[in-house]
Formats: structure tokens, sequence, C-alpha cells
């Protein structure tokens, strides 16, 4: 059988990467052909690939809040060297709402806290279908709140907080400043939302033109996550599950991420027409060569690690 048609547009360095991947006998998680529990463990295969060569640090904690209803683990990378306290930055992964956990960009992690000498922060957020909305939003507010609280024995600074996410979890993190703004606490200081899984709506061009697959994430597969995390469909045009339906007014900064070859792309490129009409403070890059999900690949990617000191730069820019 002849191998398919190389999907047209993606960067040479990216197709290689998957060359390598396919070498390595990784298998790619397909929640449309394989029951989760089995989707869960490929992904979980894939990241620990990718995560190879991590930099060391001298200190990485674990801390589990089981105050809260459904408790949830973190960890906090601390950079070598740097006298608190220290800016910290929370990240939460992408996977849909469904994979993942928290070796999710692990090297990434550590590379971030590394270079911007800042406390990178993960979670290991519920997963659905196990767990439906509103759990990991509520899980990644009590974390703000938690990292606020014990900001002194954490050894960071409570006043310089910022919060991002890829994926899924960039829908977390701008819920997250969502909820908290409507809740009249105080907001991190920025957010960065990279690809952002931020509406169940997928009438729309980039859906059109990436969604076939060709691409790896899949209008089906987006679908599919939806359902699992929103089971109930009016849900899906909830502000507080889809923010782009949101009143995105009183916001922090934020910094915008998107990969050029993605069903995604027309979130972020709708939540930024959003945001400049509102006059709220932001940027946005565009990775045209580039599909969903590649910030993960800093071992493979030139591209991964550009996006990665773009994250960098903006820690540098609003936390310092």
């Amino acid at each position: 059988m002849p191998d398919a048609p190389t999907p047209p547009g993606l960067a040479p360095e990216f197709l290689a990467a998957q060359a390598l991947l396919r070498e390595s006998g990784i298998v790619q998680a397909d929640v449309l052909t394989m029951p989760v529990v089995v989707a869960r463990g490929h992904a979980l295969t894939l990241q620990a690939f990718l995560n190879q060569d991590a930099p060391p640090l001298a200190r990485v904690e674990e801390h589990v809040l089981d105050h809260l209803p459904v408790p949830v683990r973190v960890r906090l990378y601390y950079p070598d060297g740097a006298a608190g306290p220290l800016p910290a930055y929370l990240h939460a992964h992408g996977g849909g709402f469904a994979l993942g956990g928290i070796d999710s960009l692990d090297r990434w992690k550590r590379e971030v806290a590394r270079d911007a000498r800042a406390v990178v922060v993960g979670l290991d957020y519920a997963l659905a279908p196990e767990h439906k909305f509103p759990t990991a939003r509520e899980q990644a507010v009590s974390v703000v709140r938690w990292l606020r609280a014990n900001a002194a024995a954490l050894g960071i600074d409570a006043g310089r907080i910022g919060i991002g996410g890829d994926s899924a979890g960039g829908n977390l993190a701008l819920t997250t400043l969502l909820r908290l703004r409507d809740l009249g606490e105080t907001l991190p200081r920025f957010g960065a939302i990279v690809y952002g899984m931020l509406s169940a709506d997928h009438d729309t061009p980039s859906h059109r033109d990436f969604g076939d697959g060709r691409y790896g994430l899949s209008t089906a597969k987006l679908d599919w996550f939806w359902t699992q995390y929103l089971p109930d469909p009016a849900l899906r045009t909830n502000p507080e599950a889809a923010p782009l339906t949101a009143d995105l007014a009183g916001l922090p900064p934020l910094v915008l991420l998107a990969a050029g070859l993605d069903p995604l792309l027309d979130d972020t490129l709708n939540l930024d027409r959003r945001l400049a009409a509102l006059g709220a403070p932001h940027s946005l890059k565009l990775y045209p060569d580039m599909p969903h999900g590649f910030l993960a690949q800093t071992r493979l990617l030139s591209r991964a690690r550009e996006a990665r000191d773009d994250v960098v730069a903006a820690l540098r820019r609003h936390l310092v």
C-alpha cells in the first residue's frame, strides 16, 4: 500500500519528527478507535518519549490539595540558584480534557523554569469523562488560590503569578481567569493561551480546512472531547465552559500562540479579534507551518523551542 500523501504546508522538521516517532514505535492516541484508557496509555508513552533528556533542576516538589472535593496533585519546578520570592507560572496541559497528566510537558516546564527564573507549576487535573465540567476548572481556580495563600512557604511572590495552558489547558487557563474575575478575586498578572480549545463551534474555516485529521487533531476528535467534558449539549454555549462566548472585559494581558494547520486556529483568531475590539492588552503569534500540539516537542522541533521562548519572554515581561 502506498504511503498516504504528505499533508501540505507542514514544516520539514515536523515531518522528520513524525518519522522518528514512528521508528521509535510510538502509537498515537486515538479516542475514536480505542478505549479512552488505552488512548491515555499511548499519550503517556508519547509524553515520556518527548520528555527525554529534560534538564535537571535542583528542586522539584509535589503537593496534594486534598482539601478539595476532588483532590488535585501539583508539581512545582524551581529554577537553580534563584533567590526568592520568585514569580510563579501555572500551566494546564492539553489533551481534550480527557488525556494527559502531570507528566505532560515535563521537559517544557523544566525548561521554562530554568529560562524564566520562575517557579513553574503543573497540575494533575481530573479528566473527563469520569470528571466533567466544572471539576477541572474549579481545581485550577483552587490551585491559584492555594499558590497565593501559601506563597511565603512556597518561596513565591503572591503578586507575581501567571497562568496559561495549551489546547484544553488553554480553555482551563482562560476560564479560570474569568471565574476569578467574576468572583471579584485578585487575578493573575497575565495569561498565556496556546492554541486554546475555546469554542465548541466547529463550523469555522479552520475546521473546514484542517479538521479532516490529516494534521493529527480532527473535528471528529474535538467533538468527542467536548461530549465527554460537556455531555449536556446546552453547556456548549455556556461562557463558563466555552470561553469564546464569554464577556472578556477586565482580563490581564494575554499572550496568544496559534498553530497555522490546526482546526482550532479560528478559536485563537476569534479570541484575538474580540480582545482587539475591547482594546484589551494582548499579543498574537502564529506558527503557520505547525499543527496542533507542537509545543510539547522541544526535544525535536526548533518551532517548539521558539514558542517556549515566547512564553518565557512573556513571563519576564509581565512577572518581573
